[in-house]
């Protein structure tokens, strides 16, 4: 029997295509959603599939307590949970649809629209982490990935990119905490614009973009025992290359996470070397 996963976003878009690539590897599933109609749908796509059980939840990560009351809830499906894929998030074309002919200004947020965004694609999946990842340690074995999104994109787009940006360092810190534990933590992004509900609603044409079904592949492995050795990395789906062994194409598809290694490094006193990975002191 497989690993149980719980995958927020898995209702549609790059989480369908993730549900489905891990239903083929026979995994249970939890699939989360604020739309009960496209999970009803994909549970069904993913039964069919092979999955050695599905269920969904209806969820909302943004307000105060969601992201607890969701990993609570996955818990009680199947007793425990292996693989958290924190995939749900919020686009521009929340509050820009027109983003590509009216670009978005960060003068035109305020508050509300700001800790929104940082609720649902920051805090709330560093929530389901801290709640889940005590477990996983427990048994020794444990996967976390997040969906950030391209380097680029952080540097251009107002809300989206300082949440996604969040996401993605916090995963970093998530990867050095549980280096030695047998859980990781991981990101995995397509590479680029890829189609979705998001760059549809921007009247992008799918053609112009990535194939969503890209980030099948990458993911099945991430939920592998193969990937056993694989922490703190960033994986493009794009360059991701299914007819090489899943080892070949992890080596070309990988990269460093959350800039390391990217530009001059601070200098910090010899003492910090004390919180380094794995030498936490005890307080």
């Amino acid at each position: 029997m497989g690993r149980v996963v719980l995958l927020t976003g898995g209702g549609r878009g790059l989480g369908r295509i993730m549900a489905h690539a891990l239903a083929k590897e026979g995994h249970r599933l939890i699939l989360s959603s604020r739309s009960e109609d496209t999970l009803i749908k994909t549970v069904e796509e993913c039964r069919e599939l092979g999955a050695g059980d599905v269920r969904y939840i209806v969820a909302d990560l943004a307000p105060a307590g969601g992201a607890e009351e969701l990993a609570d809830a996955a818990l009680q499906c199947f007793g425990q949970v292996d693989v958290l894929v924190n995939n749900a998030g919020m686009g521009i074309n929340e509050v820009s649809p027109d983003y590509l002919t009216n670009p978005y200004r960060f003068w035109r947020s305020d508050r509300t629209v700001i800790e929104r965004y940082l609720a649902v694609n920051t805090v709330a999946p560093m929530l389901l982490a801290i709640r889940l990842a005590k477990q996983m340690v427990e048994r020794g074995w444990g996967r976390i990935v997040a969906n950030s999104t391209s380097l680029d994109t952080m540097l251009r787009t107002s809300l989206y990119g300082a949440s996604k940006s969040g996401l993605e360092a916090e995963t970093a810190i998530m990867a050095n905490d549980l280096i030695g534990t047998g859980v990781t933590a991981n990101i995995l992004v397509p590479g680029g614009g890829c189609g979705s509900r998001m760059t549809d609603e921007m009247g992008i044409p799918r053609e112009a973009v990535l194939a969503p079904e890209i980030m099948g592949p990458p993911m099945a492995f991430l939920a592998s025992n193969e990937a056993d050795g694989i922490n703190g990395r960033r994986i493009q789906a794009r360059l991701w290359d299914a007819s090489l062994p899943p080892a070949q194409a992890m080596a070309a598809a990988g990269d460093v996470i959350a800039w390391t290694g990217c530009g001059i490094q601070g200098q910090q006193p010899a003492i910090t070397a004390r919180s380094a990975p794995g030498r936490y002191q005890e307080q």
